[in-house]
C-alpha cells in the first residue's frame, strides 16, 4: 500500500521520517542509555531506506544517490561528525520545502501514468502536465498545499493528514488527476515544456547545506 507523507510514500518522506526517528532517539538518549544506540539507529535507517527507495519509482541513478547520502549521513551521525541539531535542521529544511509533495507527484506518475493503458500520446501529455504542475510547486508559483486537491481523484486523505494512494483508481479518476494538474499549471502560466526535478540532488543539497 503506497502512502504519501506517511509510512510508504516517496523516498524523501521516508528519509524525513528516518531523520526524525534518529533525532528522537538522540533526545531520549539522556533517559534511556543504550551503549550503541547511534549505531543501531543509523543501521536501521539505512536498511529501511534501501527497501523503500527500491519501491519509490525514482530512476536508478537517483535511488543510488539517495542511498549513498543516507549511508553517509548515518556514518557521520555514528562518528559524531554531525549531531542531533544538524539532523533537526535537515528534517526541517526538507519538511518546509516543496520536495515532499513533489515526491508524491513522482510516486503517482510512476504508479499510475507510466504503466497505464493510455496511448503513447496520452502518456506524454499526462507526464508533461504533471511536470508543469511540479515546476509550479517547485518555483512556488503554486502553493505546495494545493497538491492535496490535485491528487484527490487517486488518493484518500485521512483525518491524520496522510494520503494513501489508491491501488486501482479508475481511468476516470486518473484522467481527473491529470486534468487537475493541467488546470492548475495553466492558471499559474507554467510553460508547456518538460521539467524533471532530480529529487536525489535536491535532497543532497538539503543535507549538505545544513551540516
Amino acid at each position: 500500500m503506497s502512502r504519501i507523507s506517511g509510512k510508504r510514500g516517496g523516498a524523501l518522506q521516508i528519509v524525513l521520517i528516518i531523520l526524525g526517528v534518529i533525532a528522537l532517539l538522540a533526545v531520549c538518549a539522556g533517559i534511556y542509555v543504550a551503549t550503541h544506540w547511534k549505531t543501531w539507529a543509523a543501521d536501521v535507517a539505512v536498511q529501511a531506506t534501501q527497501e523503500i527507495v527500491r519501491q519509490s519509482g525514482l530512476p536508478e541513478d537517483q535511488r543510488q544517490t539517495i542511498l549513498a547520502e543516507v549511508r553517509q549521513l548515518g556514518d557521520d551521525f555514528k562518528s559524531g561528525k554531525i549531531n542531533t541539531e544538524d539532523m533537526a535542521r535537515i528534517a526541517k529544511t526538507i519538511g518546509d520545502s516543496p520536495l515532499l509533495p513533489l515526491a508524491g507527484v513522482q510516486a503517482a506518475r510512476a504508479k499510475y501514468i507510466e504503466p497505464s493503458d493510455m496511448t503513447a500520446k496520452e502518456k506524454a501529455d499526462a507526464i508533461l502536465n504533471l511536470q508543469r504542475f511540479a515546476r509550479g510547486v517547485y518555483e512556488k508559483k503554486i502553493p505546495k498545499d494545493e497538491v492535496d486537491d490535485i491528487v484527490k481523484p487517486v488518493a484518500d486523505l485521512g483525518p491524520n493528514g496522510r494520503w494513501k494512494l489508491k491501488e486501482n483508481p479508475s481511468r476516470m479518476e486518473l484522467d481527473q488527476f491529470v486534468a487537475n494538474a493541467k488546470a492548475r499549471a495553466d492558471s499559474a502560466n507554467i510553460p508547456k515544456e518538460p521539467f524533471d526535478l532530480n529529487i536525489a540532488e535536491e535532497l543532497k543539497k538539503a543535507i549538505h547545506n545544513n551540516v
